[in-house]
């Protein structure tokens, strides 16, 4: 039987998730930080009253031309190994779309490795840049500080909103958000550090481990602040054997500033991230182009294109 839980519940559907990556803490931390998790959007599949299959949608809201997009993120889909290759996850899916159809979400995100499998019902793989920031020791001098949320978060939330609101998929973020993703996007940890002047944020990076690779999960800084991010990027990249990923597109100014401390940075094609247009009547008019277009096959690479659109890693779920 496929269906959504009660509040009563979430500790079986960690603990099913807990045989995925053997962290169980890593999706508590989302079920109780991540203020858009809702029992009525985590969808399983059971089996003689056993929870066998999970998946959850998390609420986001994106800019993309102009409009506030309602984006329904598919997330922490996972099978028991017995109940694998039986439809059972082909049939959340189905249920969670037709859920986010009917509560009025625009479109779909999801990261997967299957890209064929979730293209079966309608999610399109869409192109988009990382950068790999190779190993370096070279660390320029920088007056970083680490992040003090009680002195820095006001300016940091203001600096994200002027950095990273041009840009097409940025999220949203209200103080609640805020408040959450603090606690859950790290993996577990992850560092900030920010550069100020007269007491106000200049500019701010936001690092942890994921992939097994030192990342940056996010950057921004305020209009002609852009050598202060870079030496703040590279002072957080400095002798970090792994390399570092960041989302430096579309910013190419701040990858010749990085490559001027001496760095190599390589772009990076991406294909992990896929887009589903929900409702194309209500999608196309709250876009204000024909429904036609966004039923087309390059409908998405024209909405974000890669070389000007950024979907932030600490905005994952």
């Amino acid at each position: 039987m496929v269906r959504t839980i009660d509040a009563g519940e979430r500790d079986a559907v960690l603990d099913l998730l807990a045989d995925w990556l053997n962290d169980r803490h890593f999706f508590a931390r989302y079920f109780a930080y991540d203020p858009s998790f809702r029992d009525d959007l985590c969808f399983v599949a059971e089996d003689g009253g056993r929870i066998v299959s999970t998946l959850q949608v998390f609420r986001k809201v994106v800019r993309i031309d102009g409009a506030m997009l309602a984006v329904g993120g598919v997330g922490n889909v996972y099978t028991a190994p017995a109940y694998r290759q039986a439809g059972v996850a082909s049939a959340l899916l189905e249920r969670a779309l037709a859920v986010m159809e009917q509560q009025g979400f625009d479109v779909s995100l999801l990261f997967a490795s299957r890209l064929d499998f979730y293209a079966r019902f309608g999610w399109r793989s869409q192109l988009r840049y990382l950068s790999f920031i190779e190993p370096s020791e070279a660390r320029p001098s920088t007056d970083a500080e680490e992040f003090v949320a009680a002195r820095d978060l006001d300016g940091v939330v203001d600096v994200y909103g002027i950095h990273s609101a041009p840009i097409p998929g940025s999220t949203v973020r209200d103080a609640a958000y805020w408040s959450g993703q603090l606690r859950y996007a790290g993996n577990p940890d992850e560092r900030i550090l920010v550069v100020r002047r007269g007491g106000a944020v200049l500019a701010y990076a936001r690092a942890t481990t994921l992939y097994d690779f030192h990342t940056i999960i996010e950057h921004g800084c305020l209009p002609g602040a852009e050598q202060a991010l870079a030496d703040l990027i590279a002072h957080m990249h400095a002798g970090v054997p792994t390399g570092t990923i960041a989302q430096l597109t579309p910013s190419s100014e701040l990858a010749e500033l990085l490559r001027g401390h001496g760095l190599t940075v390589n772009r990076v094609e991406d294909r992990s991230w896929m887009w589903h247009p929900l409702e194309p009547a209500r999608l196309a008019a709250k876009l204000r182009v024909p429904e036609a277009t966004v039923q087309g096959e390059g409908f998405f690479e024209e909405l974000l294109p890669p070389a000007s659109s950024r979907y932030w890693l600490s905005d994952r779920f």
